[in-house]
């Protein structure tokens, strides 16, 4: 359940100098593995992997009575604090944390200690196409490049202007002038407030809008057309959270739409 995947060849040799030189200062944290056998690491992956390079027979550890979602959460915690993650890994981090416990993105964040809109627009990553999820997780595309090319909508184009990026050292400010320049001026979709200037809807229709807010943790909108009459609307994002509202919406039943 390690959310870090990218582990550079320089971070490692410097790691494996220090533990030749200073031994192994800090033990890694096991728990006893599901099957009885051995043990999984929860903390400590680097130092692992150095002293296996020193082929040292054996290291101290920390051994501990974890369940997999505070194993999870833990890990996770533990690379963001200190900054280890790219951000593809955070938000695969952040997404792996909400499929396998059924979470929300309000209680991601409170678990993780972020705020919701955060975590939300790292998930948005997750929409980019496969090339240029791999060109930001090697650090080749920053974070400010990836949430322009999202502004697209389109994988052809996102991919296109990602190697422009590269190939051409373009700045963020230019790839979204690029953006808008590909999208007709269009900006991408900005979140409305829970109440606007003169709402004159009752305050019973503001409170239902912001009790659905809460319960599906997305822009919500309920609008009255007649008496008795009106229409909810709710808003997604990307592909996982419009999995994530069916879920919610449909209690299970049902895993995508044709």
């Amino acid at each position: 359940m390690q959310p870090r995947k990218e582990f550079r060849e320089s971070e490692m040799a410097d790691l494996e100098a220090s533990l030749r030189t200073n031994g192994l200062i800090q033990p890694i944290t096991v728990r006893p593995a599901p099957s009885g056998a051995g043990y999984e690491l929860i903390a400590g992956e680097r130092r692992f992997r150095a002293a296996q390079r020193l082929n040292w027979p054996e290291i101290p550890a920390i051994v501990r009575e974890i369940g997999d979602k505070e194993l999870l959460t833990l890990a996770l915690v533990e690379n963001l604090q200190r900054t280890d993650l790219n951000p593809i890994e955070e938000a695969e981090g952040y997404q792996h944390l909400m499929s396998s416990f059924s979470l929300t993105q309000q209680e991601t964040a409170e678990i993780v200690g972020k705020d919701r809109s955060t975590v939300a627009n790292m998930l948005r990553l997750l929409a980019l196409p496969a090339s240029v999820r791999r060109q930001v997780r090697e650090g080749a595309l920053s974070l400010g490049h990836a949430r322009a090319l999202l502004s697209l909508g389109d994988d052809i184009r996102m991919a296109d202007l990602a190697r422009l990026v590269i190939t051409d050292g373009l700045s963020v400010r230019e790839v979204e002038r690029r953006v808008r320049e590909a999208t007709g001026g269009r900006s991408s979709p900005r979140k409305p407030s829970a109440t606007t200037p003169g709402d004159a809807r009752p305050a019973e229709a503001r409170h239902i809008e912001e009790q659905l807010r809460r319960r599906y943790q997305t822009d919500v909108k309920l609008s009255l057309t007649g008496k008795a009459q009106g229409q909810i609307s709710l808003s997604f994002y990307n592909n996982e959270d419009l999995s994530r509202l069916l879920e919610l919406l449909l209690g299970g039943t049902e895993r995508g739409i044709a």
